[in-house]
């Protein structure tokens, strides 16, 4: 990690700001996350933020009191203050809390716990950590908000817009600095470069420098521009009842918005900031519906084979009800070896095996492969007994793939822009898995599809193709990263074939919002993955009933080292510049300390989502990310 000096820290701090005060157009200035996150502040720079963050609050609340009492006519009005002084609030008490900490004075805290209060002691408070939250808030949010403040009354469109987004940002600094007051003094992210930990792990780490900085963020800006341009175009529709009308109105946004880039950004960040969940994952969703979802197969490369499955649930269920037992034994995080043993008493044909029935549960693979695979007759049980060898070319190596979207979104034909090239280079079978996904099926429906394709693909493959895999690699990217080591987890705790090997592309290797990393704070400046939608996706697929602190199947990174002495061969792709980024760096570290084979690539400035950028008018540094992917496939393959 690069971490920069105090001294270049704050000289950083007060450019951004310089350039806040510069910026004339309301419009939020990005901050370099690779020198101001991945930095150490010093300590005496905690107590000036907790005394400057005080201060600001204080004249937030009585700005926003002033209001209230002046303009009770206005109801509009009145709101938007009442909702900042909520807001604020709790920040206030929370850093007078940790003021009190510092100060040696015990902190009384209710029996009933609010998951918003300061509940650490005054040993466990991590300054480094809290420092950095408060860091953000002090300089980036509450100076901008206390400006829109002054002139609260006369706030034009797109200032008032901007007031929003600043609200939700302060919000969720409020939300995740309880987090960040209990991280671990020994964790990787609050401790020095040279500290013997980051030592011991970066033999297995390569960093990678694609392009400049600059180049990189260029590219990247190409991207956002998309991205920006389809959640204006989203928030435009849904101003509007009736499919015919949003459907119209959307294409006017397209056209309004892709003339305005001013206004694009503020449009699209205001939308994510208090979007309903079904516009934001529309939003998200936009490569499979639509013209986009007409011409994307323009931008795929060629390929022979490209076959939908659909594979029926014979094995053992992973439902709520065993899920929710093993929380009650104590067993969520041991390996049970429960799987059991299962035949079916008829097996499919390969043409029912083809056949999207509707009223059988089945779940939807795609099968990619550089030439045509040939088809087998299935005979009932018996088949199974029955010899696989003939003189046709049987292939022995597969990857299966699960893809990425937030657990709410995308498909494996949207991934097809990075999975068609790997199944034509590597020339090896590529299984994408369409798994069932959140809010109408949360945790762990879609998991359970990821486990009864990967149980049928290795157990019953062969019967139906010329495949027998001696050699199966699972690679995902963001969600399906997370599903990849979820299902590696579920493969070793109940018992069954273990992969022989894992790619995990830019993970969502925990879901537990209340455990705070530093890379968070890049969501509160990306569009592609913005803090709102991200605790959106994260509320659809996390159900109440079930507990992301202890789960390994919902946290990877939380696996027992009696689960990870089990991992195989374990290949890691990051960006620096992505929310996720430090919780891979996490599983690393347990994993290296077990002395288990893992690598892990560090693109510098790269953002979440990489691999799917390499098209056209897109990242051109993306390009190398999908060849590195496709060598550590070949890799644990061979």
């Amino acid at each position: 990690m690069q971490i920069k000096e105090p001294n270049d820290i704050q000289d950083n701090v007060d450019q951004q700001h310089l350039i806040a005060e510069q910026d004339q157009s309301g419009i939020f200035i990005e901050p370099n996350h690779q020198i101001n996150i991945l930095a150490r502040n010093t300590v005496d720079k905690l107590q000036a933020n907790i005394q400057s963050s005080i201060s600001k609050i204080n004249q937030l609340l009585m700005k926003a009191q002033d209001i209230i009492m002046n303009n009770s006519q206005n109801q509009d009005l009145c709101q938007k203050a009442v909702q900042l002084v909520q807001v604020a609030s709790i920040g206030l008490m929370q850093i007078i809390n940790i003021n009190e900490l510092l100060e040696n004075k015990a902190l009384a805290v209710e029996q009933n716990v609010s998951s918003l209060n300061i509940t650490c002691t005054r040993n466990q408070l991590n300054e480094y950590t809290t420092n950095l939250v408060l860091d953000y808030m002090n300089h980036i949010i509450l100076e901008n908000i206390l400006k829109l403040m002054d002139n609260f009354l006369e706030l034009e469109k797109e200032q008032k817009r901007n007031l929003a987004i600043y609200l939700a940002k302060l919000q969720s600094c409020i939300e995740i600095l309880p987090g960040a007051t209990r991280v671990q003094h020994n964790d990787l992210f609050a401790i020095p470069p040279d500290h013997q930990e980051w030592q011991l792990i970066n033999p297995f780490i390569e960093k990678k420098q694609l392009a400049s900085d600059e180049q990189i963020k260029k590219s990247y800006d190409q991207v956002s521009f998309g991205i920006l341009l389809g959640n204006a175009m989203i928030s435009k529709g849904s101003e509007y009842n009736g499919e015919l009308m949003k459907t119209f109105m959307e294409g006017f946004g397209v056209l309004y918005y892709g003339l305005n880039k001013k206004k694009m950004k503020s449009r699209a960040d205001h939308f994510l900031v208090e979007a309903k969940k079904e516009d934001a994952f529309k939003a998200w969703n936009l490569p499979e519906t639509g013209i986009i979802k007409k011409f994307l197969p323009a931008i795929f490369p060629s390929i022979s084979f490209n076959k939908k499955i659909y594979i029926p649930k014979f094995f053992r269920k992973i439902n709520k009800e065993y899920i929710l037992e093993q929380y009650k034994q104590g067993t969520i995080n041991k390996i049970n070896n429960d799987c059991g043993i299962f035949y079916p008493d008829q097996m499919i044909s390969i043409d029912d095996l083809q056949k999207d029935d509707i009223n059988q549960e089945r779940v939807q693979v795609r099968i990619l492969c550089h030439e045509d695979l040939k088809f087998k007759g299935v005979d009932g049980f018996m088949s199974l007994f029955k010899s696989t060898k003939n003189k046709d070319l049987n292939f022995d190596k597969i990857v299966i793939h699960i893809h990425g979207g937030g657990f709410v979104a995308m498909s494996s034909r949207s991934h097809q822009t990075y999975t068609r090239k790997w199944a034509n280079n590597m020339k090896v079978p590529i299984f994408s898995i369409d798994y069932k996904m959140a809010p109408d099926h949360p945790y762990p429906e879609g998991l359970d599809d990821c486990w009864q394709a990967y149980m049928f693909i290795i157990t019953f493959i062969q019967k139906f193709f010329n495949i027998i895999p001696s050699k199966v690699v699972l690679v995902g990217d963001s969600a399906g990263g997370n599903l990849v080591a979820a299902l590696t987890i579920q493969a070793i705790k109940a018992g069954v074939r273990v992969p022989d090997g894992i790619l995990l592309a830019y993970p969502a290797l925990s879901l537990n919002m209340k455990s705070f990393t530093p890379s968070f704070l890049v969501s509160l400046d990306d569009f592609l993955l913005h803090h709102t939608v991200l605790k959106l996706c994260l509320n659809s697929y996390v159900q109440k009933e079930f507990d992301s602190q202890v789960d390994p199947m919902l946290s990877p990174s939380m696996a027992s080292d009696e689960i990870l002495r089990q991992f195989p061969k374990t290949r890691i792709a990051v960006g620096t510049y992505d929310p996720l980024h430090d919780e891979s760096f996490r599983l690393l570290q347990k994993l290296v300390q077990l002395k288990k084979d893992v690598k892990l690539i560090e693109y510098q400035s790269m953002p979440h989502g990489f691999l799917s950028f390499d098209i056209i008018n897109g990242m051109k540094e993306a390009k190398q990310t999908v060849i590195d992917a496709q060598n550590y496939l070949l890799e644990m393959l061979n």
